[in-house]
């Protein structure tokens, strides 16, 4: 390690576990433009494959940089970049080509709208305090951006498992875009997930219905997908509720 200019010091070399992360972040960049190309070829499943497997990347990325203790703002300001392209650009655009590039300047307006609001809330995401009360740390403000991204394609994987012609509908999707971009940009408080602690007689129970959601994900994709968008889609109003019981100190 040699001295820099201004006081900063540059390493000669970094340490592979210190890659890592950024190289998890670098995957699920490849794996959501991936995604894109794909949708432009009208491969709506291998689509929403690549977007899902960008998400865990996306989850994979941090926790390693917390376990590898390789947290950095490079990998912090990498990650935003990323996720603004993964989750707000390409998920806005591949609804955009499936039902919505033939219906105007309002379907674009929905699609513009949803992206920006995934740029704002990754933006407040990254100025929000690095040392939040306790009553706050269980949970994110709004819905974070890959839950947005696996919420939003939700019309694209019931026309793939039901053929229901109105999933297609411009309204409806239009809609959707735009519920989703509220969702994540408003101050409703969604489960972090990051401090949870099991109860041993709930592990057993916890572990089958991972094993059944495993099995589904190879056997019924778009059920299993419909399903923990359901299950997610449930736990904010529940979220919500805990949340303000743990603010009163019920």
């Amino acid at each position: 390690m040699t001295p820099a200019p201004k006081g900063q010091r540059r390493f000669r070399s970094v340490s592979l576990f210190w890659l890592l992360p950024n190289m998890l972040t670098v995957a699920g960049l490849i794996s959501g433009l991936t995604a894109l190309r794909f949708a432009l070829d009208g491969r709506w499943a291998a689509t929403i494959g690549l977007i899902v497997l960008a998400a865990v990347f996306d989850a994979l990325d941090g926790r390693a940089a917390r376990r590898l203790k390789t947290s950095s703002a490079f990998g912090a300001a990498l990650d935003s970049l990323c996720d603004m392209v993964v989750f707000g650009v390409v998920p806005a655009l591949c609804l955009y080509l499936w039902a919505l590039q033939d219906s105007g300047n309002l379907a674009w307006w929905a699609t513009m709208f949803y992206t920006v609001s995934i740029a704002l809330r990754l933006a407040r995401f990254d100025s929000e305090l690095r040392d939040p009360p306790e009553t706050t740390k269980d949970y994110f403000t709004g819905v974070p951006a890959p839950a947005a991204a696996f919420l939003v394609l939700v019309p694209i994987a019931v026309d793939l498992e039901f053929g229901i012609a109105w999933a297609r509908e411009a309204s409806y999707v239009c809609g959707w875009l735009v519920l989703i971009g509220m969702m994540a940009v408003s101050a409703i408080p969604t489960f972090a997930g990051k401090r949870v602690k099991l109860p041993v007689n709930a592990v057993l129970p916890v572990l089958a219905g991972v094993s059944l959601l495993i099995a589904g994900a190879f056997m019924q994709p778009w059920i299993t997908y419909l399903v923990i968008a359901v299950i997610y889609a449930g736990a904010i109003p529940v979220a919500v509720i805990r949340f303000y019981r743990q603010s009163r100190g019920d």
